[in-house]
């Protein structure tokens, strides 16, 4: 399954808007751990907008 420039593009923009819901998210908390969910965003976009979108 190949990805076009395009598609790595919006993809890449995905993962943006998801960190900064991740961080309004411990903002609004006011606490919790923050690098997993921001280093895995986009590994979880990549795999839940294109690898697994059938």
């Amino acid at each position: 399954m190949s990805a076009t420039i395009y598609d790595i593009h919006k993809l890449e923009e995905k993962a943006n808007l998801i960190r900064q819901d991740i961080i309004k998210m411990l903002v609004e908390a006011g606490s919790g751990h923050s690098a997993g969910p921001l280093g895995m965003a986009d590994i979880f976009t990549a795999l839940y907008f294109h690898i697994l979108n059938h």
